[in-house]
């Protein structure tokens, strides 16, 4: 009993030396944790204890343990570890629950997860683009990023329209139509169509296009 109060005697001390490490003054820690500058100036002087909720808002906001505040055996983080720290916990959470929230959550169908899946997405790339730091430099690794992937959705797209025009199937019910729509169908009754045949490339097994310019 008398170790745990000599750990809480030495209480508003550790918050004193922990938040002057940290570079903050005493008003903005007392800002961030919702608390008047007089009132934090007691609690690190010792004269009052802080509310099991200030506590916790105030272990928040030094980034330290229950144990560590009270022992002042905490970890001498600079705020470029704690941001990157930070930073590795939001994006591990939203990997996790992209990867994983299929499972977790209650989802009444797979339609409900993908429109949440992509609403997640959205808001994430959203987020990012509309920050107030973004400048226009930033973007362009984006843009042809986009570019690319819109560049290989046509290739694909491309491929599936070239399958079914040498197939000779319709494309009838689908989404877009073939860049080959608008060309003359062959008439395999009429002889001038089919004398256009026998002299196509792949027919006559000729390719070699410089002669007919010579």
């Amino acid at each position: 009993m008398e170790h745990y109060e000599k750990k809480i005697s030495f209480l508003g001390e550790n918050i004193q030396t922990i938040r002057k490490y940290r570079g903050m003054k005493q008003q903005e820690l007392a800002d961030k944790i919702g608390i008047n500058m007089q009132s934090l100036s007691k609690i690190e002087r010792g004269v009052n204890y802080p509310t099991f909720d200030t506590l916790e808002k105030i272990m928040d906001v030094l980034g330290v343990t229950p144990n560590e505040l009270l022992s002042g055996e905490w970890k001498y983080v600079n705020q470029a570890e704690k941001e990157v720290c930070q930073f590795l916990r939001i994006e591990e959470r939203l990997n996790a629950e992209l990867k994983h929230g299929h499972y977790d959550n209650f989802f009444d169908s797979e339609e409900e997860w993908l429109e949440y899946e992509l609403k997640k997405l959205r808001e994430y790339i959203t987020d990012y683009i509309n920050g107030k730091s973004i400048v226009a430099s930033d973007l362009y690794p984006i843009k042809e990023f986009i570019q690319h992937l819109k560049f290989q959705k046509l290739l694909d797209h491309y491929d599936d329209l070239y399958s079914m025009d040498m197939f000779g199937e319709s494309t009838e019910g689908h989404k877009y139509r073939t860049p080959f729509y608008s060309v003359k169908r062959i008439d395999p009754n009429s002889k001038e169509d089919m004398e256009l045949i026998s002299k196509l490339p792949w027919i006559t097994g000729n390719f070699d296009f410089d002669d007919e310019d010579k």
